[in-house]
C-alpha cells in the first residue's frame, strides 16, 4: 500500500491536518494506532479568529460553525480582585470584533469526520496498531498488525504527547508535571452578559467561564492536586461555582463533569528523518490561555504551505530542507506560548500575598497599555501569523 503522507493519530489535529493536505491535492492515510473508539469527552476548544477562518476553509464554511456564540471580549483578574474595576484586564480585538469561538470537541469531530468521509484522497485505517516504522533513503515504511508495509514520503505524528514516534526517533522532549487536575464542566448558565469569556486566577489554580451556545457554557478549573475543591461532589462544586460567579450569572447548573490530569511536554525540534510533529505530539501546554489548538492550527497551516511550496520546486515531500524550515518558522511561537503559559500558571496561582499583589499591579499596568494589549491580541487571535504567512 502506498500514499503521499501518513498521519498517525485520530485527534482533532490529525483530522485537520488531513483535510488541509487534501486541499493541497496530497494523498493522505490516517492511521488511528488504537483499537476501539475513544471515550467520549466533554472538552471544548477555543478557536481564535484566525483559526475560525482556517476551519471555515477546510470545512467549506459549514453553517453550524456560525451557530456558536462569538467571543468579543475576555476579562481576566485575580479572583479576589474581580469586583475592582481597575484590577480587571480587558481584551478586545481592535482589528475585528471577533476574538474567537468556543466549540465542543464532539461537534468539531463530527464535522471533520463528515468532511473526511467525502474526500477520495483521504483513507483511514482504524483498529490497527503500528508495530514498526522504518526510515529509508527515499521513503518511510510503516508496519501494522494487519498490513505488512505501508509506504509514504513523510510521516506526520499527531497521536498525542505519548506519541509512538518517540520509539523510532531521537527527538528530545522537555517534560513537566503540573501536579494539577483539570475539572471540565458543561453547565447551563444564565449569564448577565453575552459574548464575554472570563478567566479568574484563584490560589488553587486558574478558572475559566467559556460560553459557547445559548445558555450552555464550559467551565475549566485547573486545580492543584492537594486542593480541597477536588474532594467536593458535583452538587458542592455547583454551589461553589454559583458563589464564585455570582457577579456574572443568575444561576449555574452542572450538566456534566470530567477530570483530566495536566502535564507539559515540548519537543526540542519538530522533525526527524521523514517525520514531522504536530499537535500534542509536538507541544502539550497548560490550558490557561486557551491557545493549544490555535498553536496546532498554525503548525498545520505552515507545514501544508511548505509541503506545497517545496513540491512545486521539485523537492521530495520528506526532504530535510523543508522540515528544517518548518521547525525554524514555528519554534519561537511554540516556545513562547508553551513556556509562557507554564510561567503564567506558576505566577498567577501563587498563594504568596506579595506575588499576588505584584500580579495585580501588572494587570493594571497591562490594561492601561493599548499597544501591548494589541500585540497580545494579534498574536492570540492568529492575526500576526496569518497576515504574514509564508
Amino acid at each position: 500500500m502506498q500514499t503521499d503522507i501518513i498521519i498517525i493519530g485520530s485527534s482533532l489535529s490529525a483530522k485537520i491536518m488531513a483535510l488541509s493536505l487534501e486541499l493541497n491535492n496530497f494523498k493522505v492515510l490516517l492511521i488511528s494506532n488504537r483499537i476501539g473508539k475513544m471515550n467520549p469527552s466533554n472538552l471544548v476548544t477555543f478557536f481564535s479568529a484566525g483559526s475560525i477562518k482556517f476551519l471555515n476553509t477546510i470545512l467549506e464554511n459549514h453553517p453550524e460553525i456560525r451557530d456558536y456564540e462569538s467571543i468579543n471580549a475576555l476579562q481576566c483578574s485575580q479572583y479576589e480582585d474581580f469586583n475592582k474595576k481597575d484590577s480587571i484586564l480587558n481584551f478586545h480585538n481592535i482589528n475585528e470584533q471577533l476574538l474567537g469561538k468556543i466549540i465542543p470537541n464532539k461537534k468539531i469531530n463530527i464535522l471533520l469526520d463528515r468532511k473526511i468521509s467525502s474526500k477520495q484522497n483521504i483513507k483511514i485505517l482504524n483498529d490497527v496498531i503500528i508495530q514498526d516504522i522504518q526510515f529509508l533513503e527515499t521513503k518511510v515504511e510503516v508496519f501494522t498488525n494487519q498490513l505488512s508495509a505501508i509506504s509514504a514520503k513523510l510521516v506526520i505524528a499527531a497521536d498525542g504527547k505519548n506519541s509512538i514516534i518517540r520509539n523510532f526517533t531521537n527527538i528530545k522532549f522537555i517534560k513537566h508535571d503540573f501536579k494539577q487536575t483539570a475539572i471540565s464542566i458543561i453547565a447551563d448558565v444564565e449569564r448577565k452578559n453575552k459574548n464575554i469569556a472570563y478567566q479568574f486566577f484563584t490560589t488553587d489554580g486558574p478558572l475559566a467561564l467559556l460560553p459557547y451556545q445559548h445558555n450552555q457554557s464550559a467551565i475549566i478549573w485547573s486545580l492543584k492536586k492537594y486542593s480541597d475543591e477536588l474532594k467536593l461532589g458535583q452538587k458542592e462544586i455547583e454551589m461553589r461555582l454559583n458563589k464564585i460567579f455570582k457577579p456574572l450569572v443568575n444561576n449555574l447548573k452542572i450538566i456534566s463533569e470530567q477530570r483530566f490530569d495536566l502535564s507539559f511536554s515540548f519537543a526540542k525540534k519538530l522533525f526527524s528523518k521523514r517525520v514531522a510533529l504536530i499537535g500534542d505530539s509536538a507541544h502539550s501546554i497548560h490550558p490557561i490561555a486557551g491557545q493549544g489548538l490555535n498553536l496546532i492550527i498554525k503548525d498545520i497551516d505552515c507545514l501544508s504551505r511548505l509541503l506545497k511550496k517545496y513540491q512545486s520546486l521539485g523537492y521530495d515531500l520528506g526532504e530535510s530542507i523543508m522540515l528544517e524550515e518548518y521547525d525554524k518558522i514555528r519554534k519561537i511561537d511554540n516556545a513562547a506560548y508553551s513556556f509562557g503559559t507554564l510561567t503564567m500558571d506558576e505566577l498567577f496561582s501563587s498563594k504568596n500575598k506579595y506575588i499576588r499583589s505584584l500580579t495585580n499591579s501588572v494587570f493594571k499596568l497591562f490594561d492601561q497599555n493599548d499597544t501591548i494589549k494589541k500585540h497580545f491580541v494579534n498574536s492570540a487571535t492568529g492575526s500576526n501569523y496569518f497576515n504574514n504567512a509564508i
